[in-house]
């Protein structure tokens, strides 16, 4: 095997490794960033926050599911994620007092309408 060859692939492989360590922090991050997010701008408590993590959680596992679900059309999908949203909203509820059930609800329309911009 000639020495760029060999170099070639030592480079590729250390690629792969990359960015496959880059996206499983990525994936650990997103959820520990939303609970971040979610704490400062609906100010949870340290309770509120144990509560919330599960269903975050459990919402982006859903979210993920159905990101990789290629047997939905788009509009199935849509009307999935609305529904995932909705369940959220109500689990939350529970654990959040009424001004801070308001500013969730903030929070996910101003998602909605960027993401409706983002298309249009």
């Amino acid at each position: 095997m000639k020495p760029n060859t060999f170099l070639r692939r030592c480079l590729f492989a250390v690629v792969v490794l990359l960015s496959t360590s880059v996206l499983t922090l990525a994936q650990e991050a997103i959820p520990k960033l939303q609970m971040a997010e979610l704490t400062k701008k609906l100010q949870l408590t340290e309770q509120q926050q144990k509560q919330l993590a599960p269903l975050v959680a459990e919402r982006d596992k859903k979210a993920e599911a159905l990101a990789a679900n290629k047997s939905m059309g788009k509009l199935r999908k849509l009307k999935a994620v609305e529904q995932l949203q909705t369940d959220f909203r109500n689990s939350a509820a529970k654990v959040l007092n009424a001004d801070q059930v308001k500013k969730l609800e903030a929070l996910q329309a101003e998602r909605r309408a960027k993401l409706m911009q983002g298309r249009g």
